[in-house]
């Protein structure tokens, strides 16, 4: 479990730095939805590291060895809490981020553009409503770990009423789902224009084949947890239950995070690599031509073959003067309706 929380967070924080590089030192286009996938960075960077350091503390294990293994419930509780309230940040900052992208490519005042402003703000009162859930899950918060503790009240993620707290899980799980699939969708139908160009659909085919995996995540870690009801099912047990739908929601933000991602440094990087291997042609040239000898020099001379060479080659640094050749470079944008939204400048 550790190794593949570990493997997909280092890389999804090299696929992020690489954006925000194009974003801001190449084409010089930082915008909003840079600024959230930053956020989503620092949430699930803290959600995985809490994700690692729960397993010393708990969790894949049984509640009932606790006492055998000398495992504080409390302190278990405590990282648990803090992984389970940055996983509504991750999934609502992601989202937002993705659809300000969308903005970017989308004409002002056409269908797609508002549908995504309104899925802007139906993601962003889904977000604060399950992230007041998941940090302020009783009065005081700090009853969540300390049962101790009185409290006013209960609710969401932190109530005591098993049926409660499994609908809470499977409402999350299930509308983050129905979320995805309809952001997703959202550019599918320029795949369907046939006066789009080539580059552009097959920009956002690949866009919803990797949303796909997505979605597939999201179902995955729904149907775990409607299996175990949350922990709870056939035994109370939620630290014995609790890695895979963790493990899952981790990997679901991750894949998004490198689909939003992905069509904004890809191409500056394959123009880049298309610059640095570079082959050079030499062209040679033979002619043979026959001319008459001095009537002094032997017979075997009389006709002798003269064969000159001719050599050439281009300029060393006729194809790497720029970094760039093209003026522009397709981002997410672009091939999303085959325009550009920003020039790359010279570099060097």
């Amino acid at each position: 479990m550790l190794g593949i929380v570990i493997s997909f967070l280092i890389f999804t924080l090299l696929c992020a730095l690489m954006r925000l590089f194009t974003r801001v030192f190449i084409v010089k286009a930082a915008g909003w939805d840079d600024f959230f996938v930053v956020l989503v960075m620092i949430s699930i960077s803290i959600g995985s590291i809490g994700t690692c350091i729960a397993t010393d503390h708990g969790l894949g294990e049984h509640l009932l060895k606790f006492p055998e293994l000398q495992i504080d419930l409390s302190v278990f509780l405590k990282i648990f809490y803090i992984c389970n309230g940055t996983l509504p940040m991750s999934t609502t900052f992601i989202k937002i981020a993705i659809l300000l992208q969308y903005l970017r490519t989308f004409e002002k005042g056409s269908k797609s553009y508002t549908l995504t402003i309104v899925m802007i703000v139906l993601t962003s009162m889904w977000g604060i409503a399950f992230m007041f859930l998941a940090w302020v899950p009783c009065i005081p918060v700090r009853g969540y770990w300390d049962w101790s503790q009185p409290t006013i009240g209960r609710w969401g993620f932190g109530t005591q009423v098993a049926e409660d707290l499994i609908k809470t899980y499977e409402a999350h799980a299930t509308s983050n789902m129905l979320l995805d699939f309809i952001i997703f969708a959202i550019p599918l139908p320029l795949y369907f224009n046939k006066e789009a160009n080539k580059r552009s659909r097959k920009g956002v085919l690949g866009l919803f084949l990797l949303g796909s995996v997505v979605l597939m995540l999201s179902a995955w870690r729904l149907v775990s947890l409607v299996r175990s009801r949350a922990g709870t099912y056939p035994t109370l047990d939620p630290t014995w239950y609790a890695p895979v739908p963790m493990v899952l929601a981790i990997l679901e933000i991750d894949v998004a995070a490198i689909c939003a991602s992905l069509p904004v440094f890809w191409p500056v990087l394959r123009s880049g690599i298309g610059q640095i291997f570079v082959t050079h042609e030499v062209k040679v040239e033979v002619t043979t031509e026959e001319y008459p000898r001095d009537d002094d020099l032997d017979l075997e001379l009389a006709h002798c073959p003269g064969t000159s060479f001719s050599y050439s080659q281009p300029s060393p640094t006729a194809d790497t003067d720029k970094l760039f050749e093209v003026p522009e470079t397709r981002i997410f944008g672009a091939y999303m309706q085959g325009k550009t939204t920003t020039e790359v400048t010279k570099v060097g």
